[in-house]
């Protein structure tokens, strides 16, 4: 099934890692990326093989790279990382990168789980489901999604249902969050989350065989993307 994302940003230290069974080079890196939502988020990103090895020699830490690629799950722990297929050098500053195109994805899967509704730090709603989109090669094709906006969320728990199929795009997000261990003499965990932020859904047939949506009238979703003000004070 689809599943595609193109990301720009700026390049972060990168790491060496070799695939013994293969004595194939892996290499991974971050990149800090613009969003639609006016923030900043970091993004995993894995290459292999011949892509490394140019990433390796030509690819300096603050530079700019446009990546495109596709999703897979991290082996253990909650973060999305972008598998590299192509990626390109950009002569620009990160100021002046387009924040509305800079973090593009978009994904064809069923919804597997129902939904949840649940308030944020901010008291607003946001709606989560995961969706599955198997792809050959991805071992862990599901993926947690999240839907911001009262009246995006509305139109979706309206319209759709576990089992739909949906063309999904969107934009990715990973968080770091910092707990404090039990143990003083740990210190505070850190782990990141990814999660996939929604702007558009259509709705494509169900999984079900009792149910057949007409093929010419697709129900379309579509939301704004809710902007972050930076100028309101943070809660302590």
């Amino acid at each position: 099934m689809l599943n595609k994302i193109k990301i720009v940003g700026k390049i972060l230290p990168i790491e060496l890692k070799n695939k013994e069974e293969k004595d194939d080079l892996i290499l991974y890196f971050s990149l800090l990326v613009p969003s639609p939502s006016n923030s900043s988020t970091i993004l995993r990103c894995v290459a292999q093989g011949e892509n490394a090895k140019k990433i390796e020699v030509e690819v300096k830490k603050d530079e700019i790279l446009e990546v495109k690629g596709y999703l897979r799950n991290e082996k253990s722990g909650r973060q999305i990382l972008v598998k590299v297929i192509e990626f390109t050098k950009i002569d620009k500053t990160f100021d002046t990168i387009d924040k509305n195109s800079s973090n593009q994805l978009r994904l064809l899967g069923k919804i597997i789980t129902d939904f949840k509704i649940r308030e944020d730090k901010e008291e607003a709603e946001v709606l989560s489901f995961r969706i599955t989109v198997p792809r050959e090669g991805n071992d862990l094709p599901i993926f947690f999604c999240r839907v911001q906006g009262t009246k995006l969320i509305k139109e979706i728990r309206n319209k759709l249902k576990k089992n739909d199929i949906i063309l999904l795009e969107g934009f990715l997000q990973t968080k770091k969050i910092v707990e404090e261990e039990k143990s003083s003499e740990i210190g505070k965990k850190i782990s990141r989350i990814s999660s996939i932020i929604c702007q558009k859904l259509i709705l494509l047939d169900n999984d079900s065989v009792n149910v057949f949506y007409p093929l010419n009238q697709f129900t379309h979703i579509v939301g704004k993307v809710e902007k972050i003000d930076f100028t309101k004070p943070k809660e302590k």
